[in-house]
């Protein structure tokens, strides 16, 4: 390996150590890891990449659909819609963390700790909606669509 250089981090905007390993990929691409020996992915760190691997491995595109509309909804610009998410107001811009949650005897109990490197954590929690085939028979097929509630039956239908 080369001597230890810094390289700024796409992402989390600091600087990390860069180095290379002497070594290639078949398509021509030289390989850079951190001091650990951790692998550089593009422009992210290990330990930026590491996070974004466990985040899209955690949140389906459609959790982190629902997510991206809560922040629009709120006022927030959406800069990033790759993991980790990220999203800008009033000037600054805000790193997303992004944790499953539930109820239990009244507590709210996270899946796993907090994220510290995020600014903002979006709380995902499981819910299941119970219906019969009448009820769903009387939901448009159409998917984007708002949803609300139909009165005293407890179930989602379009507007």
């Amino acid at each position: 390996m080369e001597e230890a250089t810094k390289r700024l981090c796409a992402y989390c905007k600091q600087d990390k150590s860069w180095l290379w390993t002497g070594q290639k990929l078949k398509d021509g691409s030289k390989i850079y890891v951190d001091d650990d020996g951790h692998r550089w992915a593009g422009r992210r760190c290990p330990t930026c990449e590491r996070s974004r691997v466990q985040a899209a491995v955690r949140c389906d595109s459609f959790e982190k659909d629902i997510i991206l509309k809560q922040f629009v909804e709120k006022g927030f610009e959406v800069t990033s819609t790759t993991l980790p998410l990220q999203v800008t107001k009033d000037g600054k811009t805000y790193r997303v963390g992004i944790k499953r949650a539930f109820t239990e005897g009244g507590k709210l109990i996270l899946e796993s700790p907090a994220d510290e490197s995020a600014d903002i954590v979006a709380l995902v929690f499981e819910s299941v909606r119970i219906c019969t085939p009448d009820q769903l028979e009387r939901l448009s097929p159409q998917t984007h669509q708002r949803m609300v509630s139909l009165e005293g039956e407890g179930v989602l239908a379009p507007t």
